[in-house]
């Protein structure tokens, strides 16, 4: 199997993605998966009781006027659990999957995290801006001064955190190990549901929110994945899309609580327009449009042979061919 230039220009030497499945012990590398995101969280619980004094991630309560330490505390909390998770996922790939840095190595990962936080951008500012139009939103002034560096901060770290800890585990191990299983259809309808599925267990989530989450981004990063057959355009768009939407657009995140960010702004109107309590991945409108996205992804990812079907399948193929 021959790989285009590039799935973003026609440069004549291109560089092959890895279309290597790591084999080794994959039930092995699921359980290590999972270990691996309980001790990230753990790490996150653990900088967060001992910067801000808080022993449990209450990320309402650090974005609902908190303390600056409860801000200070959760975004570096949840970086430092992002950090952890990617240390596990290269020990992991090293020493059980015996693919040191698969899914991570490349020379497109610049141009892959900058294409990541641009996407992540157009598809939630087009949304922002629909629903603006709408009457669903309007900028009333400015973030006072003192609260900006700590909602910053606490923005960043529900950026970075949740799109290296989630990524790594349903991208990194969960859409490539069952893609290898049962072929890329299956994997990323199983994963992306699963990840749907599991915002729910956040405060302020609803079911026809977590349902857009399965519609938008679960097929739009599932897409991204295979469409590198890399993490580093997933992780940047999951990145972009959280930090965005809470300190740019000032919007809660997966059912977090109410943001403070950039801005001080109003949502009003149904929330089928603006997410409601869900925050914009809850809208009509982000769903629509990450789904447009994830499809685009896809297309794309068809157009340059990078879906792949099941490892069996190939077997088969290939022992035809001998």
């Amino acid at each position: 199997m021959v790989y285009p230039p590039s799935p973003y220009s026609d440069a004549p030497t291109p560089e092959i993605p890895d279309f290597k499945r790591p084999d080794s012990h994959r039930i092995w590398q699921l359980i290590a998966g999972i270990v691996a995101f309980v001790i990230a969280q753990l790490v996150t619980v653990a900088v967060v009781a001992s910067i801000a004094g808080i022993g449990a991630l209450d990320t309402a309560s650090a974005r609902q006027g908190g303390s600056h330490a409860e801000s200070y505390g959760l975004g570096i909390g949840l970086m430092a659990g992002g950090a952890a998770m990617f240390v596990l996922y290269l020990l992991i790939m090293r020493f059980i999957a015996r693919a040191p840095g698969h899914g991570l190595r490349g020379k497109n990962k610049v141009t892959e995290f900058l294409l990541g936080l641009t996407l992540a951008f157009v598809i939630l500012g087009t949304s922002v801006g629909v629903i603006a139009l709408a009457g669903g939103f309007r900028i009333t002034g400015l973030t006072a001064r003192d609260e900006l560096l700590p909602a910053f901060v606490l923005a960043l770290g529900i950026g970075l955190g949740p799109a290296f800890t989630e990524e790594l585990l349903f991208r990194g191990f969960f859409l490539r190990i069952f893609d290898a299983w049962w072929g890329w259809v299956p994997s990323l309808l199983i994963t992306s549901a699963i990840f749907g599925l599991v915002h729910l267990g956040n405060p302020d989530a609803t079911l026809s929110g977590a349902i857009f989450i399965v519609i938008e981004a679960g097929l739009l990063l599932g897409g991204a994945y295979l469409l590198t057959r890399r993490l580093w355009l997933a992780i940047a768009i999951h990145a972009g899309w959280n930090f965005m939407q809470a300190f740019v657009f000032v919007s809660p995140v997966s059912g977090t609580g109410e943001a403070v960010g950039l801005f001080q702004v109003e949502w009003s109107g149904s929330s089928w327009l603006t997410g409601g309590t869900m925050g914009l991945e809850g809208s009509v409108i982000t769903a629509a449009l990450g789904l447009l996205a994830g499809i685009g992804l896809l297309l794309l990812a068809g157009k340059h042979r990078t879906l792949l079907p099941r490892e069996a399948v190939i077997r088969k193929q290939r022992a035809a061919k001998a």
